[in-house]
């Protein structure tokens, strides 16, 4: 297969302009490209780019910053600071060349301000925390983010990311709470059922134990194939069948004891795998194990 190649700096000043604002309206990540096309094209003919000139100096700022450019940013962030002097837009492009240098003190100033200036702004909150995150202040994290999500509070990723702050301080209760709130906006996506499925076998105890296989059972129906979910499953019928009424063992055992078939089934069928003989090792322990709980 032939990769047509294109060379950016061989463009005409329409095809570059063209071509930058197709990716501004398809919010394309073209960060080198968008560089290359800026040095070698569009900034010989910023004049003629009118009101336009604006919106590309913020896109190839965007891009500059993503790239490691810190030269051409900073030349176009000037630009924009001149002309926009009180935009709390161009700020924000101040702030995220700030934090891509690691200055992230002057950096969360600067986010500080724009927050006292515009509370209902996500934005820049959430900026705020990936530079306490990036500090490696996670409990000023969580508090932040916890208030954050107390004004947004239908903001999954910002939950997804609670959760997982609270997983890496050991705290399982808090984490679970979390992610429950993400499953509110996705009920049926078999990666986050899983998800809470996993931390609540993490928190143990009978009581999360059965909730994690209710999570585990449901993302299965969700997706069959899913092999993390099934053997999730094992895990956890092993564990409460160790405490279970006979009747309750049995059905226990039968449960993992179909999850291993269909693991047992989808390994084989993935034909020639070098770890074919892992999986099937695996299976077989965790069958023996099972049945002798």
């Amino acid at each position: 297969m032939v990769v047509e190649t294109i060379d950016w700096t061989d463009l005409s000043f329409q095809e570059a302009r063209q071509t930058l604002k197709k990716w501004r309206d398809d919010h394309a990540r073209r960060s080198e490209e968008i560089v290359e096309i800026w040095e070698h094209v569009l900034s010989r003919y910023t004049s003629s780019l009118h009101d336009e000139l604006w919106a590309v100096l913020e896109q190839v700022t965007i891009a500059a910053i993503d790239s490691a450019r810190h030269d051409v940013a900073l030349q176009c962030l000037q630009k924009l600071m001149t002309q926009f002097p009180s935009s709390s837009r161009v700020a924000k492009l101040q702030a995220m060349r700030l934090e891509a240098l690691k200055n992230y003190d002057d950096a969360e100033a600067l986010y500080n301000k724009l927050i006292k200036a515009d509370e209902t702004n996500p934005g820049f909150r959430k900026r705020k925390v990936a530079i306490l995150i990036a500090k490696g202040e996670k409990l000023e994290a969580i508090r932040e983010l916890n208030e954050y999500l107390e004004i947004f509070i239908n903001d999954t990723e910002a939950w997804i990311e609670l959760s997982e702050l609270y997983l890496k301080e050991a705290d399982y209760a808090r984490a679970a709470f979390a992610f429950e709130d993400v499953l509110l906006s996705t009920p049926h996506s078999s990666l986050n059922l899983r998800r809470i499925a996993e931390i609540r076998y993490a928190q143990g105890g009978q009581d999360n134990l059965e909730l994690a296989k209710a999570y585990y059972d449901k993302a299965i129906q969700l997706n069959p194939d899913d092999t993390r979910s099934l053997f999730g499953v094992v895990l956890v019928c092993n564990q409460l069948a160790n405490k279970a009424s006979p009747a309750k063992k049995k059905e226990l055992i039968q449960t993992g004891t179909r999850a291993l078939d269909k693991l047992a089934s989808i390994y084989k069928k993935a034909g020639d795998n070098p770890k074919q003989d892992i999986h099937q090792r695996t299976v077989n322990a965790l069958r023996t194990q099972l049945s002798q709980s």
